[in-house]
């Protein structure tokens, strides 16, 4: 293990509270964060230092310098309690032979064929941004054609988004608070925000689209489990419904509203990421399966154009993915269109008759560009960004002609919203497009 340490500053907080002895709750309570994420963070640091355990992890801790437990110096592992004497008993014979049969044991079963590995409980990083050191949110430059309109009343990340007739509704997501139910409408005539009756159930990374003056909220993460139901707003009544749930478990999936369905695309069931494609018609009131994505995706980003539907980036279970595919709803069928220039998930995309536009993306701390694809001619140009910095799952939709950007995480979670001028562009080229 090399010395100089992995972990965020977060996570070497958490270690030296651990080798205080404190149990997740009082590291909560102490750091004024969630217990959920306390788990996410020690779960983090248990796989960068190779360590099963809360004492494994601070003797190592201690011999590496990396925390400092009072009367314990570098190098050294902790001595035995005041009081109490060296431990000098020594096994019997038989006792040997007991630990070698274990021993071999053990060694059969790891080499085994056909080993069954199973899933950790808490949901995988991939699904939160809890996992990332909060600082100053990334900083602002003018950049013709990006304007500042008013910000959402809840800052978050990974909500879900949909335009109606109403207007743009942002529900749930997450912040420092934990997981979200808000709802909240944004009016483009007057730039003003409201709130609205909170979806029933607090999640994050849930999917939205719009269809016939209704509001579908599908799937979400719920703390580490991944939800199925399908939650429904009407317009006319101001209140929440609830519709006849997912096949199965989704978070982090993809959805939109294509000629009276919802198309719902990929995300993470609670133990993997997934290549689903499930099909809701709300006039017979039941779920269908479509044909699967090519590969497995969660966190990806989609579009619904003309005859097409477009699916960008994602995870896919253990790194972010660079692909896009164009889904025919007539034929059932997947065609690969030009790659983005770099692999992301998280990304914000926005569409009107002739590009796709990406905002940020990512996981971490790393900035990324904003791009747009040219539907006719097939390839990538980069536009300018109004922010340095990392700025991921945040939601994005065309209004008229503005492309209107909001919240996300950019070195805390934000309530931002930006518009962006999508007509008379002026493009650089994207390096590593296609």
């Amino acid at each position: 293990m090399p010395k100089d340490s992995p972990l965020t500053r977060r996570e070497t907080e958490i270690l030296g509270l651990i080798a205080q002895g404190l149990s997740n709750d009082e590291i909560a309570h102490q750091l004024s964060i969630s217990t959920n994420t306390v788990k996410v963070h020690v779960r983090n640091i248990f796989e960068k230092m190779d360590v099963q355990s809360r004492t494994e992890a601070t003797i190592e801790a201690v011999k590496l310098g990396w925390v400092a437990v009072p009367g314990l110096s570098k190098g050294e592992a902790p001595a035995s309690p005041p009081g109490w004497e060296p431990l000098t008993w020594r096994p019997a014979a038989w006792l040997w032979a007991v630990l070698g049969l274990a021993l071999f044991l053990a060694l059969a079963m790891a080499f085994w064929p056909a080993r069954v590995f199973y899933a950790s409980t808490d949901a995988p990083s991939f699904t939160t941004d809890a996992v990332l050191p909060a600082g100053a949110p990334s900083t602002r430059e003018d950049v013709a054609r990006w304007s500042l309109l008013s910000p959402m009343p809840t800052a978050r990340s990974r909500a879900a988004a949909a335009v109606l007739e109403d207007g743009w509704h942002i529900v749930g997501g997450e912040n420092a608070a934990g997981d979200l139910n808000v709802h909240e409408l944004y009016n483009p005539a007057w730039d003003q925000w409201q709130t609205l009756p909170p979806r029933p159930v607090t999640a994050r990374g849930a999917a939205a689209a719009g269809l016939d003056g209704q509001l579908y909220v599908a799937g979400g993460c719920a703390g580490a489990t991944a939800l199925a139901r399908l939650d429904v707003f009407d317009l006319a009544t101001g209140a929440w419904q609830v519709a006849p749930a997912l096949p199965e478990p989704r978070c982090g999936l993809a959805m939109t509203a294509w000629r009276g369905r919802l198309y719902a695309f990929g995300g993470w069931d609670g133990t993997r990421v997934t290549d689903s494609l499930f099909i809701f018609d709300p006039a017979a009131g039941h779920w269908e399966e479509g044909r699967r994505l090519p590969q497995p995706r969660a966190f990806a980003a989609v579009v619904a154009l003309q005859d097409e539907i477009y699916l960008l980036g994602g995870n896919d279970g253990s790194a972010q993915r660079a692909e896009m595919w164009r889904y025919a709803p007539d034929g059932d069928a997947w065609e690969e269109v030009p790659s983005l220039p770099e692999p992301r998930s998280g990304l914000a995309v926005a569409a009107d008759a002739g590009s796709l536009y990406v905002v940020g993306g990512g996981e971490g701390e790393d900035s990324y560009p904003h791009e747009r694809f040219d539907l006719t001619n097939q390839s990538w140009s980069t536009i300018d960004a109004p922010r340095r910095g990392p700025w991921h799952h945040a939601v994005a939709a065309m209004i008229g002609p503005n492309m209107h950007v909001a919240g996300g995480w950019g070195g805390d979670y934000l309530a931002i919203h930006e518009v962006y001028q999508a007509s008379h562009l002026l493009f650089l080229p994207a390096q590593g497009g296609q």
